[in-house]
């Protein structure tokens, strides 16, 4: 019997187990890998705090990963950029070495334990609750847990909110773009390292760099953009990021590291994070299309929350529902506000930016020093009028 069971030991579950472990809770992690694995993901990490909690911030930030600064958004060449507002600094490291701290973070608490190559396969009801678990090891063998709560962490497809079946509080597939995403070598990089969009005539690419000197680069396209790359999928690839015309002088010695990888037919959802002795966190209990960039921290800042809130329970400060509803408000606050602005951001890659004399505008408002000056002496307004703008 433990206290808690975590199915998905990726950064929500891993981070999760890791907070519950250190306040003393008896806590099994779960997962059916054998070790992290390159995922879905736009490596960009921003918070800081959380990681501070965490014990792997400084392990993060000496990991080769440059730290960025600056954001910079292209427009069919037309390019603005600045130092970061929302967070001062961003990381940008691949998901199986971040993944991969984690875990270790969390199988280091002498009362977690970790149980990697296991297929969870179902869960177990004691009437209108769930109290465990049902799983089959590598070898074929099954066996059970049970525990006072069990915490769906794994994923998009998520097996433990399908078996509960979480309710979804929204969704949304509209203009969702394909992903397809590279490590690159070789890629020369900017004087201060820095977030690049690129917005195209189709879709979005992002691009950034990570960890070994590499650059991870995205493309965000509708899926029929995708039709016949099957066979020349790296060739299709970097003929695709070599039309950007202020990042191929980059690229003239870049070399694709490892695979290409991509998902279709994504779809952002919120579900309904807790029900009766269960409880979703990560992408189990909610996912944004890549296009927001806030994947990672969303998963492990609602980790940080869950398990305040299941330490309160425990500890008899709130019953499970009031500390579950606690969870879900923290939990939304954070999430719904990116969620719409993802679909907004979204809605626009399928407006092509083909009004010339808007274009020429654009132009002129980014290389004559003047109207720049007089652009930032006026930027509150016109950020109020662009707010309006978007909302609409």
């Amino acid at each position: 019997m433990y206290d808690f069971v975590i199915v998905g030991a990726r950064c929500a579950g891993a981070a999760l187990a890791c907070f519950l472990g250190r306040a003393g809770y008896k806590v099994l992690l779960i997962d059916q890998y054998d070790r992290p694995g390159p995922t879905l993901s736009t490596h960009i990490i921003g918070e800081t705090d959380v990681y501070d909690s965490l014990g792997i911030r400084k392990q993060m930030e000496t990991a080769g990963a440059p730290t960025m600064t600056r954001m910079r958004v292209d427009l069919e060449g037309t390019v603005m950029e600045a130092d970061m507002v929302i967070t001062p600094r961003t990381l940008g490291l691949r998901r199986e070495l971040f993944d991969a701290m984690l875990l270790k973070q969390a199988a280091d608490c002498s009362r977690v334990q970790v149980m990697l190559n296991t297929r969870v396969t179902g869960v177990i009801w004691e009437g209108e609750r769930v109290k465990g678990i049902t799983c089959k090891r590598a070898n074929g063998t099954s066996c059970s847990f049970y525990a006072k709560a069990i915490i769906g962490a794994d994923g998009r497809h998520s097996l433990i909110a399908r078996e509960v079946q979480a309710a979804t509080i929204a969704m949304s597939d509209a203009n969702h773009l394909d992903v397809v995403y590279a490590y690159l070598a070789n890629v020369e990089p900017l004087p201060i390292p820095t977030v690049e969009w690129y917005w195209t005539d189709r879709g979005v690419v992002i691009c950034n760099p990570i960890d070994q000197g590499l650059h991870c680069i995205a493309l965000m396209l509708p899926g029929d953009d995708f039709s016949g790359w099957k066979g020349s999928l790296a060739a299709c690839y970097l003929e695709r990021i070599d039309q950007l015309k202020t990042l191929r002088p980059r690229l003239q010695n870049a070399q694709i590291v490892g695979k290409i990888r991509g998902v279709r037919r994504l779809v952002s959802y919120i579900r309904q994070p807790f029900g009766r002795g269960w409880a979703l966190v990560g992408d189990a209990a909610a996912h944004l299309h890549p296009v927001a960039g806030v994947g990672i921290d969303n998963a492990v800042c609602s980790a940080w929350y869950l398990a305040d809130e299941l330490d309160q329970y425990m500890q008899g400060y709130k019953t499970w529902q009031h500390a579950m509803e606690s969870y879900q408000q923290r939990r939304d606050e954070r999430i719904l506000p990116q969620y719409e602005a993802s679909l907004k951001t979204l809605a626009r890659t399928g407006r092509a930016f083909t009004d010339s004399a808007s274009e020429q505008s654009l132009r002129m408002l980014c290389t004559f020093p003047s109207l720049v000056k007089a652009l930032a002496r006026r930027s509150e307004e016109v950020l109020t009028l662009l707010q309006g703008v978007i909302d609409e």
